[in-house]
């Protein structure tokens, strides 16, 4: 560590005996005297200097584990003085004497601090004169200690007087001191809140609702996504039995002869395929989509083995992975080699299962060439002549559009007609004498042509365990055609 400008090194002791730098360190902020403070840090600097070069590969467990408790010790004390300091220097104004714009300035471009660094700092500044951080100070709250205290006085309501609060404050202290772990804590902290403040439960239920929140990102070049989540108490408990029931390690591991090497957060991800997977397979024939994972690919894919198929929920998918996921699942692949009948003339007026199925084959998603929801998100629509016009519910007359672009049909008086030469299989015609009709959408997206279900007989859908047959005999029928 490289020595700084003016400052000069120093040799710490007590008396005249020599002590080890972790002890000098916490000796020297536990201090009261009145040395400046210019000297006090310049020991505790040259302290962790000097401690920083020393080699721990030879030392005991117990050497060890004396030197992790001191340097916590530190740590709670260096909290403690540095909000007090900042405490001050937001008091006098120092951030804009020394140049700055404001106080997260001087933390962030002085001191280099990310921005949820610096807000740490300020709050911390806020209570600085506290119990809770005097507690810190003398090296009874660890920092994950320190924050459910914060949390939990954070929680009680404006109208609770600093009587209610300094009690809290105080107890969860001495509780702090007398539990093992931040779960303990947490969990005593629930309940005095639960005494003091009976109905926050209640209270709270619609800031909870209004809170809660689940968001996937889009797929990146590497094929992944992000989520992010936040749960109310019911998704919270549903999320703790998923992991207990799965998301240990061997379960779900594939081989029990060698040892299960995920993280527990791979385990966790593990454990929502597969309980994910068993709510869609037992929650069958709730909506009018099929209650399946459909995967678009076409043969020369299946036969190789490479490239990506798209779901119908525009999530791309390696076709190795999609084999996995069908043979675990009983999920279904658009392929099959038996002729069925998608021509249900005036029979029924919505599109059945295997309709739905074909037409995501064929399009995968709306026609609409401004439109980019996938097939999950869309609905089958008599492209043609409509039902209430005599429109029938044939395969060749159906087409998908998203709930938008269907409304617009019915509600704006858009109309569409199949056209097999166009690249989505459907042509938009936009109302006459309306602004679209001077300017009419572009041409369609540019993308692969949909597979042609128009005109070719449709296939339905077969489970995994018989593709294996039909790749074969696809196949030999090649070679014996060749």
């Amino acid at each position: 560590m490289p020595a700084v400008a003016g400052w000069r090194k120093v040799v710490l002791t007590c008396g005249d005996e020599l002590m080890s730098y972790s002890t000098a360190l916490i000796e020297c902020m536990s201090e009261a005297g009145g040395r400046r403070a210019r000297g006090e840090l310049t020991a505790v600097l040259a302290a962790l200097d000097a401690h920083l070069q020393r080699d721990w590969s030879e030392a005991a467990a117990e050497e060890l584990h004396a030197e992790l408790t001191a340097l916590e010790q530190a740590q709670r004390r260096i909290r403690a003085t540095q909000a007090r300091v900042l405490a001050a220097a937001r008091r006098s104004g120092a951030a804009r004497e020394m140049g700055f714009v404001n106080d997260r300035q001087m933390l962030t471009g002085g001191l280099g601090l990310a921005p949820g660094d610096a807000r740490g700092r300020l709050d911390d500044s806020g209570i600085a004169d506290t119990p809770r951080m005097d507690a810190t100070a003398q090296g009874k709250l660890s920092a994950g200690q320190l924050k459910i205290i914060n949390t939990a006085l954070a929680a009680l309501p404006d109208n609770y007087d600093d009587e209610v609060r300094h009690r809290l404050e105080t107890e969860l202290i001495a509780a702090a001191t007398e539990l093992a772990t931040t779960r303990q804590l947490q969990e005593r902290a629930q309940r005095l809140l639960d005494e003091l403040d009976p109905d926050r439960t209640e209270r709270g239920a619609d800031e909870r609702a209004r809170r809660r929140s689940v968001s996937c990102t889009g797929q990146g070049m590497d094929l992944m996504s992000r989520a992010s989540m936040t749960m109310d108490p019911q998704l919270a408990a549903l999320m703790r039995e998923v992991h207990a029931r799965w998301g240990q390690p061997g379960r779900l591991w594939p081989d029990p002869d060698t040892p299960d090497t995920r993280t527990d957060g791979q385990r966790m991800h593990d454990a929502m395929v597969h309980a994910l997977g068993l709510a869609l397979s037992g929650d069958a024939n709730r909506t009018g989509a099929p209650a399946a994972i459909v995967i678009r690919m076409n043969l020369d894919q299946l036969v190789t083995l490479s490239g990506c198929g798209e779901t119908d929920g525009g999530v791309r998918v390696p076709v190795p992975q999609a084999l996995d996921m069908a043979r675990e699942n009983h999920w279904f692949l658009a392929l099959c080699d038996q002729e069925m009948e998608l021509r249900l003339f005036r029979s029924r007026r919505t599109a059945s299962r295997y309709q739905r199925l074909a037409l995501f084959a064929a399009y995968g998603g709306c026609t609409h060439p401004e439109c980019d929801q996938d097939a999950r998100h869309s609905q089958a629509h008599h492209a043609g002549r409509p039902w209430a016009a005599g429109g029938q519910t044939n395969i060749d007359e159906l087409a998908l559009a998203s709930g938008d672009c269907h409304a617009m049909i019915h509600d704006k008086g858009w109309r569409t007609i199949p056209d097999r030469a166009a690249p989505q299989g459907v042509r938009w015609i936009p109302p006459a004498g309306s602004h679209r009709g001077a300017a009419p959408p572009p041409e369609p997206k540019p993308g692969p042509p949909p597979l042609a279900p128009l005109r070719a007989p449709i296939l339905p859908f077969a489970l995994l365990h018989d593709l294996d047959r039909a790749i074969a005999e696809r196949c030999d029928r090649s070679n014996e055609a060749a």
